[in-house]
């Protein structure tokens, strides 16, 4: 199955009128940087997202916000599908240093299926549509209040991007002494360096390690729930469940469930071009 051509999807342009429309399949997006900010909700499948500080995952039931002027790169592995609202009037009073990435709750769901209403002929005098898109843009600040999530991050460090190269070979059960014994710095350096320049605590960053790998782990090599919390390191089926619940926003289950067999050899195999 070859990638879709994509240059109308997330191209967002002066000229333009904010608006909204769908996507489905495959696509590989770059952008040097958009004139406008967009929101990209995937409603199922998966996707990728490359930027300057790091790769994000957006799964089933998440949206993620893309600035203005950010270069990135946006792609679906697997056949997926969603919509984009583009904001090319400023509506948008982002509050975050990059991209963020966050579920769909019911109301932010309804909204984005409202949007379409307006797609890419949407008139520049449409008064209803500027209304609904300066609304929409205030409620996006909202909707990304908590921590940033479904990310693994870039380092301008050298030593300290080792220690993330590191620690995502080494996978959920790195601790901080070896990640310091292999920087060759002691574990309150590393701790003051990942705070600086990640933004992170060492325990926020291996949670990250887990749970992105526990998405793998569902997702790809289909383990079950029971075994997929063992292999992250939680003693319990349980205490996994409630973890992944509060990072993902869905449990385990209903989020492996997302991905049928179907998608599993998909993943599997290469991608054609």
């Amino acid at each position: 199955m070859k990638m879709q051509t994509t240059d109308g999807w997330f191209a967002v342009r002066p000229d333009m009128s904010s608006h909204s429309q769908p996507f489905e399949g495959r696509f590989d997006f770059e952008s040097e940087a958009e004139a406008g900010g967009q929101l990209v909700r995937c409603r199922t499948g998966e996707l990728e997202l490359f930027g300057h500080a790091g790769e994000w995952v957006t799964p089933a039931d998440h949206m993620v916000y893309i600035p203005p002027g950010r270069t990135f790169r946006l792609r679906a592995r697997i056949p997926s599908t969603g919509l984009v609202a583009k904001f090319c009037h400023g509506e948008v009073n982002w509050h975050h240093d990059g991209c963020w990435v966050g579920p769909v709750g019911d109301f932010a769901a309804a909204l984005l299926q409202h949007s379409l209403r307006w797609g890419a002929d949407t008139a520049a005098r449409d008064r209803k549509a500027r209304s609904f898109y300066i609304t929409l843009g205030d409620m996006i600040p909202e909707w990304f209040r908590h921590e940033r999530i479904l990310w693994t991050p870039y380092a301008e460090n050298t030593a300290m991007q080792k220690v993330i190269d590191f620690a995502t070979r080494r996978g959920p059960s790195v601790t901080l002494p070896e990640a310091a014994e292999f920087a060759g710095m002691s574990e309150r350096t590393l701790r003051r360096h990942m705070q600086n320049e990640l933004g992170q605590t060492w325990r926020d960053f291996t949670r990250e390690l887990r749970m992105n790998r526990a998405m793998e782990l569902l997702r790809k090599e289909r383990l079950s729930v029971t075994q997929t919390a063992f292999e992250v390191g939680f003693s319990s089926s349980s205490a996994f469940s409630s973890a992944f619940f509060q990072y993902v926003g869905k449990t385990p289950s209903h989020y492996a469930k997302s991905f049928p067999a179907s998608v599993h050899e998909q993943q599997s195999s290469p991608i054609l071009q």
